[in-house]
């Protein structure tokens, strides 16, 4: 590269550095920094973790704050809610008093929704750390080793949560029991366990996601009417996991989620070691997860994941990019990884770039050869950089490092020319759904770090 395309190409990372910073400086409100600029005003578990990290790399103070206030929402048993409303209600629906989470006697002082999200915050608080102690003073590891020591008890306590009320039956395998909880809401792999959901009655609400956000990129109705129903059932039995967990409609060990939660488990198990203090339940959980994971999870038919449907008793055979979170927590032998890139991952009948589509960008939320793929619609189709990152770093645990660039240049490439959003198309790259999206932006600094040096 001459010295011209060389200094050129800093500046254009310089810029997108500044770009990224800038929108979580406008979406910080102070205690926390909002997922997206208009579509969502309060603050989400795993958007919150992500915005940690990504602030950790210019603002380590603001990073640990961040955490912090996510913190203030947990509940009295551990659990960890998918979102925290620490400024009331805005035009964003559920509103607060709609989850009614009063109802169960382990709700904390502050308004938060009644389910949870993946468990990202033990992976970047663990990030957050080894980069302070990596690339700052002897003091900054000291003081990020306190940090850790002051929200690690609560970080134990929500990952012991999630099996004690989500896997009572010691199977190995946490269940979510609203697909909101996986991050993936709409997902193609939640049509046939929603069927079964018949909504007998639908509380009075009032969709505002498309104030915002066009309709055509937004789950349809029939969707979100069993989204509601599902809510109204958990807040009339008090969110009682045991009842929940025996009468929900909707019980399903996922892909996603419970590869996120290995992942998690890795982390913590680092914290720990690092404040001296004991892992064996942790990698007890690890164990039973592993075991499980593969023997019920993977389907060597097809070469793939698939979520098992605890209610319907059978694997929800619907391929999507949950398939490759595996690769991130290091889930996978070396000919399941094989299997996942090979056949699927570089196939441009399902997620590599070209034809038929034709897609230009990976990775595509959806396998285009899905019947269920919409490459504008939420999870049904487009790119979203949590997927990017996570695949990314994946790939280069199984020693796919030209291809984890690939992704991380496609990732940024999309970035700088359609801006921080909350998912993009994967055919030209257009822009869609939220703007001003704060995991987006994080992500970004994460990714540039390396060409920062």
């Amino acid at each position: 590269m001459s010295s011209r395309a060389a200094s050129d190409e800093t500046i254009k990372v310089t810029e997108l550095v500044e770009r990224a910073r800038a929108v979580l400086r406008t979406n910080d409100v102070g205690l926390f920094v909002k997922p997206g600029t208009y579509q969502y005003p309060h603050q989400w578990n795993w958007d919150a973790a992500l915005v940690a990290l990504g602030l950790s790399t210019f603002d380590r103070a603001r990073a640990e704050k961040e955490v912090r206030s996510l913190l203030k929402g947990q509940w009295k048993d551990g659990m960890l809610p998918h979102v925290v409303y620490h400024n009331g209600k805005s035009d964003y629906f559920p509103t607060p008093d709609f989850w009614q989470i009063e109802r169960s006697p382990h709700a904390p002082p502050v308004s938060t929704s009644g389910i949870v999200q993946p468990p990202l915050l033990a992976t970047c608080v663990r990030l957050m750390h080894e980069a302070a102690c990596r690339q700052g003073t002897a003091a900054d590891c000291e003081a990020s080793l306190a940090f850790v020591r002051e929200v690690y008890p609560a970080l134990l306590r929500w990952h012991r949560w999630l099996h004690a009320a989500r896997d009572p039956e010691n199977t190995g395998l946490v269940c979510i029991i609203h697909p909101w909880e996986s991050g993936n809401d709409n997902a193609a792999r939640w049509v046939e366990p929603m069927i079964r959901v018949i909504p007998t009655r639908v509380p009075p609400y009032e969709r505002r996601d498309f104030v915002h956000v066009k309709e055509d990129e937004r789950p349809i109705r029939a969707e979100y009417e069993r989204f509601i129903y599902l809510i109204d059932c958990f807040r009339q039995w008090g969110y009682d996991p045991e009842t929940i967990y025996a009468r929900s409609p909707f019980l399903v060990q996922d892909t996603f989620f419970n590869a996120l939660v290995y992942r998690a488990h890795q982390d913590l198990v680092a914290l720990a070691r690092a404040l001296g203090e004991p892992t064996g339940m942790i990698e007890d959980w690890m164990s039973a997860l592993r075991y499980a994971f593969n023997h019920r999870l993977w389907d060597d038919e097809h070469g793939l994941y698939f979520a098992y449907d605890v209610r319907g008793r059978r694997l929800l055979k619907e391929n999507g990019c949950a398939t490759f979170i595996p690769l991130f927590a290091g889930l996978s032998n070396e000919r399941q990884a094989r299997r996942l890139v090979e056949e699927h991952l570089l196939n441009p009948e399902e997620y590599a770039p070209g034809e038929p589509g034709p897609t230009r960008y990976f990775v595509p939320t959806q396998a285009k050869n899905n019947f269920f793929y919409e490459p504008r619609r939420y999870w049904r189709g487009p790119v979203w950089i949590i997927v990017n990152w996570m695949v990314m770093e994946g790939l280069r645990r199984y020693g796919y490092d030209e291809l984890a660039e690939t992704i991380r240049q496609h990732s940024l490439e999309l970035m700088q020319r359609s801006g921080f959003v909350e998912y993009y198309d994967p055919r030209d790259g257009t822009g869609c759904g939220a703007t001003g999206f704060s995991w987006s932006a994080a992500l970004a600094l994460v990714m540039l770090q390396e060409e920062q040096g």
